[in-house]
């Protein structure tokens, strides 16, 4: 009866992984490329990006019409209490006005900030795609370790109950004593317990992937083989390829254009010191003019406005604006100093994750060995329960340690490619 109770146990908990790691039948596995398309397809931080960009180029429209005419028409009914020596109380009229700028200074900077605010978006814009995809591509391989400990779990549930139905078959033969069994169930129950952590977490780990992606994950994950592959060669020397990471990095081209925007803003106060200059032209028209009236009166204005004294605005926006502009040019200067910082730190970060994992393969290979004999001793009488209890645990330690230092190392490697300013993927 006990053994039917655990069997069903074991049973479950098998089946229980199997659906939270296991993809239809016929689904092509899902590569880490799929999974970050997919995000920046659906995920609404992705569709975000375009509208930011979409702004800035509605504020450089704006900018722009202070350089083009302006064109104005007008009617009036007019309707009096009395009536005209023609007889009528009520007469009509219609004008029509266009009004050009010849010169007006102050439009220059404010243009040009707005051109440079509109690449700074753009590449903001794809910083935030960037980013996303990093992510996802962290999700990913978060998704990928969680199964892989759950199917450690799961090895690790199978050998307890291969090892329990031995010491019983053991101890009713008197070959051992029932303590045997007694430990094969409790490393029975604590691997369970095991597995079923390990079917959570990687459940809950699939779940933020869906998230991220925006979309049901039903297949199978693809192993991330070339990202591994790429993780474990060396990398050149941070001073290699500095440069070109500054150059590359969206964030400090969006610092760059931002910065220079703010320069543009902090000159144009100047340069309203130069008097504006625009042209107007006017046509009123009369239907059914009076003897006194004009049927048609054409008129051109030239308007010259020039001031001189504006009590100190001027003065006063040109010093907070050249605030602000040093202000992220500091802001700027520090992105580009932490960008030599985050690619040390991530090659280092990469090679220590590298050799941990070269260091857990080699445990791995050592522990399951360990098992291997001890289980073989145990079956011939030459070793305890105890130990071979402890052999299995170690081996799932192991394996559980191996899946972690593969994940930080795929990780660090991710994080080597963001300070370089590449994207998540080798391709």
């Amino acid at each position: 009866m006990r053994k039917s109770i655990v069997g069903g146990l074991i049973s479950s908990a098998i089946a229980f992984a199997i659906v939270a790691t296991s993809s239809e039948a016929f689904a092509e596995d899902l590569r880490v490329e799929d999974a970050v398309k997919l995000a920046l397809q659906n995920n609404e931080r992705a569709k975000k990006t375009p509208l930011r960009v979409e702004q800035a180029e509605g504020q450089l429209q704006r900018a722009r019409t202070a350089f083009f005419p302006t064109v104005t028409a007008s009617a009036s009914e007019q309707i009096r209490g009395y009536e005209d020596k023609t007889g009528r109380n009520w007469s009509n009229s219609g004008t029509a006005q266009i009004t050009q700028p010849i010169l007006t200074p102050s439009a220059f900077p404010l243009y040009s900030q707005a051109s440079h605010q509109l690449e700074s978006e753009k590449w903001g814009a794809a910083q935030d795609r960037r980013q996303l995809a990093f992510d996802t591509a962290k999700a990913f391989l978060q998704v990928i370790a969680a199964e892989r400990v759950a199917e450690a779990a799961k090895s690790r549930v199978e050998r307890a109950q291969a090892n329990l139905e031995n010491a019983q078959a053991r101890a009713a033969a008197g070959l051992a004593s029932t303590n045997d069994a007694t430990r094969a169930q409790l490393d029975l129950a604590n691997a369970q317990s095991s597995l079923a952590t390990a079917t959570g977490t990687a459940q809950r780990t699939r779940i933020g992937l869906e998230f991220l992606c925006a979309s049901p994950i039903t297949q199978t994950l693809a192993l991330p083989d070339r990202t591994t592959a790429a993780a474990q060669k060396e990398h050149p020397a941070p001073s290699d390829v500095l440069n070109a990471a500054l150059d590359r990095r969206p964030d400090v081209r969006s610092a760059h254009e931002k910065t220079e925007a703010l320069r543009q803003s902090a000159k144009e106060p100047y340069w309203r010191l130069i008097p504006t200059l625009n042209a107007s032209a006017q046509i009123k028209a009369i239907p059914d003019p009076l003897p006194t009236d004009r049927a048609l009166d054409e008129n051109i204005t030239f308007n010259l406005q020039w001031q001189i004294f504006d009590a100190g605005v001027r003065y006063a926006d040109r010093r907070t604006r050249v605030a602000q502009a040093d202000s992220q040019a500091l802001d700027e200067s520090l992105l580009r100093r932490s960008v030599s910082i985050d690619v040390r730190s991530a090659l280092a970060t990469l090679r220590a994750a590298r050799e941990a994992y070269r260091v857990t393969e080699d445990a791995v290979n050592a522990a399951q060995k360990s098992a291997e004999e001890t289980e073989i001793l145990y079956k011939q009488g030459l070793a305890r329960a105890i130990e071979l209890t402890t052999a299995n645990g170690s081996r799932f330690d192991a394996e559980v340690s191996r899946a972690s230092a593969k994940l930080n190392m795929e990780q660090a490697y991710l994080e080597l490619r963001f300070a370089l300013g590449y994207g998540p993927v080798d391709e």
